[in-house]
């Protein structure tokens, strides 16, 4: 078949493919013509959610304006959750812990340090959070362990607190002081003793000036979160006090001769925290214990050339710090919003948050997260400190959890035996011994209401 013929075919056929394509066609435009339209489905409608304003109740008060809170608080929970609010109340005055339960205030969060969680744990003040946890899908294995099992080591296997920053002890220290009478800076992993050997050094008078080489802002040099791991209690008798014991004199006889070397002169006054911490910030001490929380708020006011090192080391065990001191969140036992409450909790434990907070306020975040770990290194305050100190050593393990009161009542009998020798007025056995019958009559006061 020749090429014109061949190409008359092919225009052929597509004239009848296209006719019969333009006739179905046609046949289907009429018959859906003949047909009433379908309506087009609404598109989905976004699902509206009420503000929500939550009671943010802080038994360790808050300081600053309350534009400051909202930037270092709410501004990172409206990030995820732009319809909750906070309203800020601090745990003093008209506002205390025994104000705010007469009148039933309703309260969603709290905020506060372990302590001062323990402090009022009779009065039912949070509630467990496991269930809402759960349902969100937070990932607890996010955060450092130890932090979980203090709490629901203390409250019978519950979640009522989720860790929000940690606060850690360390060794500050004056560096020109240092400088001035010719002794180098204390380093990480240095023990209790090398220790004393330092504080010696540094006691002493010149020119009319008395120094001093240690001064404390932890009460007892640390006795409540000892790296012996020490509790106050009998662990066969849990309603008897356990003080007047060879580990408690132990830990008596390594931290005492700090504060009584020949130079030091102790006296009530003298050993009292506002005094102690008086005399680094005027420059007349050498060192300070303190937590990482004092080089954050405290320290960048105060005009001296200062660096941190690791908490002093007890020989048996090397690489240990304190235990565990963290901030907590709790969720209120009154709360009206529990599920905004721990969705705002849970914001506020995210890594982006975590990593934020710690950069811009300096705190230490609880999480495993070494991004977040890192990130208080960038915090203005601590630019060329040795922040690293804080997380150079392994927490001890936390004290067998006791009740709150007991803990209560065996903690402060122990800090006034702890200053009765230091301030020469009872010897290290008669103080722990009277301690412990003082904290025995006042359990079973209690036991008996």
């Amino acid at each position: 078949m020749g090429d014109v013929a061949m190409s008359k075919q092919i225009v052929i056929r597509k004239t009848v493919v296209t006719g019969m394509c333009t006739a179905a066609l046609a046949g289907l435009l009429a018959g859906c013509g003949n047909q009433s339209e379908s309506p087009k489905p609404d598109a989905p409608k976004p699902v509206q959610v009420e503000p929500v304003e939550l009671v943010f109740y802080a038994l360790s008060p808050l300081t600053g304006s309350d534009a400051e809170k909202a930037a270092q608080w709410t501004s990172y929970v409206q990030k995820k959750y732009p319809h909750i609010s906070f309203k800020f109340i601090n745990a003093e005055g008209d506002n205390s812990v025994d104000k705010i339960t007469m009148a039933n205030q309703p309260i969603d969060i709290l905020f506060g340090s372990f302590a001062g969680f323990m402090l009022y744990k009779d009065r039912d003040l949070v509630t467990d959070m496991s269930a809402l946890v759960k349902q969100m899908n937070f990932d607890l294995a996010a955060i450092e362990k130890p932090y979980i099992d203090l709490v629901q080591r203390s409250y019978d296997n519950k979640l009522p607190l989720l860790p929000v920053y940690d606060l850690r002890l360390g060794l500050y220290y004056n560096k020109d002081l240092f400088d001035k009478f010719g002794i180098a800076y204390p380093k990480d992993g240095v023990t209790w003793e090398e220790l004393l050997t330092t504080a010696k050094q540094l006691t002493r008078t010149d020119g009319g000036v008395a120094y001093r080489g240690l001064t404390t802002a932890a009460a007892g040099g640390g006795l409540a979160i000892n790296q012996y791991s020490l509790g106050y209690m009998n662990a066969q008798a849990t309603d008897k006090a356990a003080l007047y014991t060879d580990s408690w004199k132990r830990f008596f006889e390594t931290i005492v001769p700090l504060f009584t070397v020949p130079g030091y002169a102790p006296t009530p006054e003298l050993m009292a925290g506002g005094a102690q911490l008086k005399m680094f910030e005027q420059g007349t001490a050498a060192m300070l214990l303190a937590f990482n929380s004092y080089g954050t708020f405290n320290l960048p006011s105060v005009p001296i050339n200062w660096d941190v090192a690791t908490l002093p080391e007890v020989g048996g065990l090397r690489g240990i710090g304190a235990q565990p001191y963290p901030v907590y969140l709790g969720l209120s036992s009154t709360s009206k919003h529990r599920e905004a409450a721990v969705q705002a909790i849970s914001a506020l434990l995210s890594s982006e948050t975590q990593i934020d907070r710690s950069s811009k306020y300096g705190v230490f975040s609880p999480l495993k997260d070494p991004k977040a770990k890192a990130a208080i290194g960038e915090a203005a305050m601590w630019k060329g400190k040795h922040v690293q100190a804080f997380t150079a050593q392994t927490p001890a393990a936390p004290a067998p959890a006791v009740r709150a009161e007991f803990k209560t009542i065996a903690e402060g009998e122990l800090n006034k035996a702890f200053l009765s020798v230091v301030n020469g007025e009872k010897d290290t056995n008669t103080a722990l011994r009277e301690a412990e019958e003082a904290a025995n009559k006042a359990i079973q006061q209690v036991l008996s209401r």
